[in-house]
């Protein structure tokens, strides 16, 4: 997949910048819910984002983890 991008250090930078602001993301959340008390209107966005943060992450370590499994890196 790499070596169809025309620079590939440049597509793993920004595959690690979000991963990096997933994280973040869900220590936002997780923040949010222990430390302050969240509205229930608030709940279901909470939850779909923190799926989303998740999905993000889950793609970028399996990328990795296919990456590493091929040799190319």
């Amino acid at each position: 997949m790499t070596d169809s991008h025309p620079n590939p250090s440049q597509w793993w930078f920004h595959r690690r910048t979000m991963a990096y602001l997933s994280i973040i993301g869900l220590y936002v959340i997780t923040a949010q819910v222990l430390l302050s008390s969240m509205p229930v209107h608030v709940v279901p966005l909470a939850q779909t984002l923190a799926w989303v943060f998740s999905a993000n992450l889950l793609y970028y370590y399996g990328g990795n983890a296919v990456e590493a499994i091929k040799g190319k890196q």
